[in-house]
């Protein structure tokens, strides 16, 4: 069983050999067409959106694009959108998050989210704009958190942040995630970082490392169902 990077962001067209299923994401309208182009190839999906990092300057049209966008390809997802406490903007970056978050429900699209210290606002944008599945990636964040966000239909996608012992926080989370649930990702654009994370992961929950790979591509299956795209 090879591997899944359920959120990376791609420069080729081509995956390792170890790599069975990567999910490119786009953050920026500079970038949608790039994504749009990788998707369907040799087991590449892809997600547009606009990361809370990069609100600035945005052409006044970006939402009438991407939603245009995101029609005349069924196959993409919405990503990566989310919002951010230590950027500047947080009046903006909800208003851009929950315009995209609607999108995705509407069009019937999974969301993959990013989401740095602003939980509570998260969850009330999710009470009023739910999509039909969504990624939380780099899930950092407290087993609490998990509990709380798995009453949606959330996905909980891991990187390379588990690798660091320091991060028993990251550990704790894993280990609170229902084993329906668990993802892995590289969050870059080396596919086969994602090698080192599932190992990690498969360690710190004592499963074998077989297992956990066909867990977590079966989970990816289950969520491009959920986003009506398998």
């Amino acid at each position: 069983m090879s591997y899944v990077d359920a959120h990376c962001h791609l420069n080729s067209v081509e995956l390792p050999t170890d790599i069975a299923v990567a999910i490119s994401n786009a953050t920026h309208p500079a970038d949608w067409m790039t994504v749009a182009h990788l998707t369907g190839q040799g087991g590449i999906y892809g997600a547009i959106g606009v990361h809370p990092w990069r609100i600035a300057n945005l052409p006044d049209d970006w939402a009438e694009k991407m939603r245009e966008l995101l029609l005349s390809n069924p196959n993409l997802m919405v990503g990566e959108i989310g919002l951010d406490k230590n950027y500047p903007d947080m009046p903006t970056q909800l208003d851009i998050f929950r315009t995209q978050l609607e999108m995705a429900r509407d069009l019937g699209r999974v969301a993959h989210i990013h989401c740095v210290g602003a939980w509570d606002k998260l969850l009330m944008v999710l009470g009023v704009a739910m999509p039909p599945a969504i990624v939380l990636h780099g899930a950092a964040t407290s087993p609490e958190m998990i509990r709380a966000l798995s009453r949606y239909n959330t996905y909980f996608s891991f990187g390379r942040a588990i690798c660091n012992p320091a991060h028993a926080r990251v550990h704790r989370a894993l280990q609170a995630t229902p084993q329906n649930r668990i993802l892995s990702e590289s969050d870059s654009d080396v596919p086969t970082d994602v090698i080192g994370v599932v190992q990690t992961m498969s360690e710190i929950l004592n499963r074998p490392l077989a297992e956990l790979q066909n867990t977590i591509y079966n989970n990816t299956m289950d969520l491009l169902k959920h986003g009506q795209i398998a």
